[in-house]
């Protein structure tokens, strides 16, 4: 059986919490795909920002490790990128490069 959801704010001043199921989503079976939906998007989403996250990571452990110093204009060129292939085969260069301004030098 179906029941209809309890629609009353949590803060008590007329703001919707964000997380809420939108107030048509009220079956069950309808909630719970819904809900499924809303998951693996969150997931995929999640599981792509931690791949950019470590690969940026990476490219500048692997310049730390090498003692190559990391200008700005580098830096805010990675965190800038969030193109996961970009950064794969950026770090696939960060092996052999001598300076890292060359790591885009190919492009």
């Amino acid at each position: 059986m179906a029941t209809v959801p309890d629609t009353t704010d949590d803060a008590g001043g007329g703001t919707r919490v964000p997380w809420r199921l939108p107030s048509y989503i009220w079956h069950e079976n309808i909630r719970r795909a819904w809900l499924e939906a809303a998951e693996r998007a969150f997931r995929e989403g999640y599981e792509e920002s931690v791949r950019v996250s470590l690969e940026r990571s990476v490219i500048l452990r692997l310049f730390y490790w090498r003692r190559i110093d990391v200008p700005p204009s580098v830096m805010q060129r990675l965190l800038e990128t969030e193109d996961l292939a970009q950064l794969q085969a950026w770090r696939e260069r960060a092996y052999h490069v001598t300076a890292p301004e060359d790591l885009f030098a190919a492009e």
